[in-house]
């Protein structure tokens, strides 16, 4: 009789680890999983962009990785808040390394090249602005939500 006990002691415990191993998993995969659109490829990027309003240069200017920092100072803390008016957050990406794409943008009108910088974690678009090189140039989000 205790060698039965012992094997069901064993398996429950083996079902219980499972479960919390099963669980952990989930919640790893939801909790990095960012939910844009999709920016693997240039040609999502570039669709992503045109739903937006902006149309842009076939190809990115420069691509680089960029670390979204682990504790946001206050220029980053106003970046965020720029990226959240266009449906974006980047808290959940602290400390983690984005892609950086930047397209010089055709319809942003004015004498100064206008960007649209696009910033790619694991496959999907999470957030960047659109910016004129002007002096007095201008920083606004991707796209207004409403």
């Amino acid at each position: 009789m205790t060698i039965s006990l012992h094997k069901r002691v064993r398996r429950l415990l083996l079902c219980v680890l499972a479960g919390i191993l099963c669980a952990a998993v989930v919640v790893s995969a939801h909790v990095s999983r960012a939910d844009g659109p999709a920016g693997e490829e240039n040609a999502q990027r570039l669709s992503f962009l045109s739903a937006c309003g902006w149309e842009a240069a076939p190809e990115p200017v420069s691509v680089r990785d960029v670390e979204i920092p682990a504790v946001f100072s206050d220029v980053y803390e106003r970046y965020n808040a720029l990226n959240e008016e266009a449906g974006f957050s980047l808290t959940r990406l602290a400390g983690k390394t984005c892609r950086q794409y930047v397209y010089r943008v055709t319809n942003g009108g004015g004498e100064a090249p206008v960007f649209a910088t696009l910033l790619v974690y694991r496959g999907e678009i999470v957030g960047g602005d659109v910016s004129s090189a002007a002096m007095d140039g201008f920083m606004e989000p991707l796209r207004r939500q409403g």
